[in-house]
């Protein structure tokens, strides 16, 4: 995992290297993350809400490489044949680094890859691996802010966790 890691980290930070010539932009965006359990982890969890925060590297016209991290916490479920008893949901701080190519005008395609701490569950505690492909569109308000929705996987290599999730964010 740690191997996974450091090579994730390496190669990223080389891209930025090689393909930020002039002086890089960079974007902020922060905001809100609503995310829906699948697979066998939809088993015990039903929903999670939390926050991230992303930095957007400017690489090349139209490319991105991303920085992300935040916090998720899942709601647990009843355990079957009792109405009191739930089960705790989890915990997921992900870190990922990844990138961004915008297709046409605000909408753009990502993918991410890192770790995530998980914890407050006994089924799931530990480390995992991080994956989220995301399609998204940015876009403009009257008032001249950006706002950058993204529809979203998130994928962890401990005993199948899996979100479908959506976030609504502010770009600074």
């Amino acid at each position: 995992m740690k191997k996974i890691i450091v090579f994730t980290l390496l190669s990223f930070c080389s891209c930025v290297i090689v393909l930020a010539q002039d002086q890089p932009k960079f974007k902020f965006i922060a905001g809100p993350e609503l995310s829906f359990a699948t697979g066998s982890f939809s088993d015990k969890s039903s929903f999670g809400i939390g926050a991230t925060g992303q930095v957007d590297i400017s690489l090349k016209e139209k490319i991105y490489g991303t920085i992300t991290s935040g916090i998720h916490f899942f709601n647990g479920k009843s355990i079957a044949g009792s109405s009191t008893t739930k089960t705790t949901g989890p915990t997921i701080i992900p870190v990922r680094v990844g990138g961004k190519y915008f297709v046409v005008g605000g909408v753009y395609t990502a993918f991410q890859m890192g770790v995530a701490f998980i914890s407050n569950n006994t089924d799931y505690n530990g480390t995992a691996f991080a994956y989220s492909p995301q399609l998204g569109y940015e876009f403009r308000t009257k008032t001249g802010r950006a706002v950058d929705a993204t529809f979203k996987y998130d994928g962890y290599s401990k005993n199948g966790i899996g979100a479908l999730g959506f976030r609504l964010a502010y770009v600074f």
